[in-house]
């Protein structure tokens, strides 16, 4: 009898379930939109409930139309949209109040007071991350200060906070596992990345009770199990999307780096086993723990990635389709020199100006359609080259190439785009889905299908490779045109 691994991929605008079969070529996959909500300027919202039926009937699905048994089915692997915060009632088992969502600011005002404090280099040295709203910290505490049952249910033990992968866990198990993983925790700007454990001095700081906060264990762990389609199945490994795709992409040794370009952007640089914290505005943050083996990385947010060619379609109405991008970048005048800078939910990093708004420099006459997608596209390269730059300061290694998966790799004219600025090799994996790859070796990871990284990184291989087209003397003033109109627009935020 065939053997199978489900990994279970919650993102931020659609939820997804991949099988695999025991060799990890993918079977099938079946996914739903998630509805967006942003009911005032710089909110942005899910409905959690939604995101676990949606989950839940995508399993349903996939395990019917395929003809499965649950026998079949060696393990779960769940990865997930990190640092979105969930709150719910423990009794009956409803939020109470709508996700939010990671690009989220509704929290920066309060940010600006942690600052004004002085608690920015505590927070730092303790979690490894910088003082924002994208992460889950402020999140739960508006969310407690916003919904007077809050108390009531703290009082009684009925209430729970978790990430995405803790939700998806805590319904899957019927409410048996309220666990996160240590990759998720560390996004949580409450958990101290060194000690492996929750920071009761953070819980001080932001009056968030221990309480409600799930237990936190490594990536490959016995989470539990389901029995919502028929026998049980266990769920086997956990990891936030990010570092779900830099298992995917094996990256287990240090320097070598990845770059994810979906809704937004994150490049993650493995450092190795030893805590080191960024001078550049990076943040370190937990690579993953496997066993013995725990690793950290370098991490670069760009908040707008791959929205920023939704706002292209949906918004402004360039384009009735995604793909529509590669072909009129092709079209765009060269001599045009516009920029565009879609903040359009804040600046990530090495910036972090969460009150940041996009701007488009350089406007003609002669600027089309074709140049305004030309320069978003761009846009999320120079991003990239700020980070790769200040990770090779942070780590004093070399960064010669790139592992990138993520919907925007497929956009041709964008991979040359990003090579010819990084001035780097990009490598384009044979499966480019190493989100929900990483998951499923989570899974097998648990299961005993695989015994350990050295297998995985047997396993990866390479689809394409781009190298640079323009000279760096040439990339040199770019950048500079680049760098002139950031720092433009944070004078002007």
């Amino acid at each position: 009898m065939k053997k199978f691994i489900l990994s279970i991929d919650q993102g931020t605008t659609s939820s997804r379930v991949i099988l695999y079969d025991s060799k990890f070529n993918s079977i099938d996959s079946v996914n739903k939109e998630l509805t967006q909500f942003f009911p005032k300027n710089g909110w942005v919202e899910h409905d959690a409930l939604e995101i676990w039926h949606d989950v839940r009937d995508l399993l349903r699905k996939l395990i019917k139309k395929n003809k499965l048994s649950v026998s079949q089915i060696l393990s779960i692997g769940i990865t997930n949209q990190r640092e979105t915060t969930v709150v719910w009632n423990k009794k009956t088992g409803r939020p109470i109040n709508k996700a939010i969502v990671w690009q989220d600011r509704r929290t920066s005002s309060f940010c600006k007071k942690l600052k004004k404090k002085g608690l920015e280099k505590k927070i730092q040295k303790i979690t490894g991350l910088v003082v924002d709203p994208y992460f889950s910290a402020t999140k739960i505490r508006w969310i407690l200060d916003n919904n007077r049952i809050s108390k009531k249910l703290i009082q009684s033990n009925n209430l729970l906070f978790g990430t995405i992968d803790t939700w998806l866990l805590w319904n899957l198990t019927r409410g048996r596992s309220h666990i996160t993983d240590i990759t998720n925790a560390s996004r949580t700007m409450l958990f101290d990345a060194q000690k492996n454990q929750w920071s009761n001095d953070l819980l001080k700081t932001f009056k968030i009770p221990k309480s409600i906060l799930p237990k936190v264990v490594d990536n490959v762990y016995d989470f539990g199990e389901t029995k919502l389609f028929g026998d049980s199945i266990k769920i086997g490994g956990m990891a936030g999307d990010q570092q779900a795709a830099t298992i995917g992409q094996a990256c287990f040794q240090p320097g070598q780096s990845k770059g994810t370009y979906g809704t937004g952007c994150f490049i993650l640089m493995n450092i190795g086993s030893k805590f080191k914290l960024s001078t550049n505005k990076l943040l370190t943050t937990v690579a993953f723990k496997i066993g013995s083996k725990k690793m950290y990385c370098y991490e670069g947010s760009i908040f707008v990635a791959g929205s920023a060619v939704q706002w292209l379609r949906d918004k402004l109405n360039f384009i009735k389709y995604s793909h529509q991008s590669d072909d009129l970048y092709s079209k765009a005048n060269i001599n045009e020199n516009v920029i565009i800078i879609p903040a359009l939910t804040g600046l990530g990093a090495p910036h972090w100006k969460a009150d940041a708004r996009g701007a488009i420099f350089g406007l003609t006459r002669n600027t089309g359609i074709a140049e305004i997608v030309k320069a978003t596209l761009d846009s999320i390269a120079y991003q990239t080259f700020d980070l790769v730059r200040c990770m090779q300061k942070d780590s004093e290694r070399k960064i010669k190439e790139m592992r990138v998966d993520g919907g925007m790799v497929n956009n041709n004219n964008f991979i040359q785009s990003l090579s010819n600025i990084l001035q780097i090799k990009i490598i384009l994996p044979k499966d480019s889905e190493t989100t929900a790859l990483g998951a499923a070796y989570l899974a097998a990871l648990s299961c005993g299908l695989i015994k350990s990284t050295t297998s995985i990184e047997k396993l990866w291989k390479s689809n394409k490779i781009v190298k640079p087209k323009i000279n760096k003397n040439k990339i040199n003033k770019m950048i500079q045109k680049w760098h002139h109109a950031i720092n433009k627009l944070i004078k002007f935020s």
